[in-house]
């Protein structure tokens, strides 16, 4: 699944991590990470590259299917009992 880059600018922030550490994380460039958060085309081998560093720090994508689009997961273990709103 390529994952849209919304979600993944998404996925970042939910987790914490600053574009220059998931930059490292990746291998890319701060400034490729910058380019996927605005929306900029990339190659699809750049976006699974951002994705693979999110899925190693705990995220889970999901799939779009009927009436929902798609999304991610995060693992109760990285979220703090103060951060949950509802």
């Amino acid at each position: 699944m390529i994952v849209p880059n919304e979600i993944l600018r998404g996925a970042r922030y939910a987790l914490g991590v600053s574009q220059a550490e998931l930059a490292q994380l990746s291998g890319l460039g701060k400034r490729t990470i910058l380019r996927i958060e605005r929306d900029e085309r990339v190659s699809v081998r750049t976006l699974q590259r951002v994705q693979a560093a999110l899925e190693a720090k705990g995220i889970e994508f999901v799939a779009s299917e009927p009436g929902h689009g798609p999304g991610f997961r995060i693992p109760l273990a990285l979220i703090k009992r103060e951060d949950l709103r509802f």
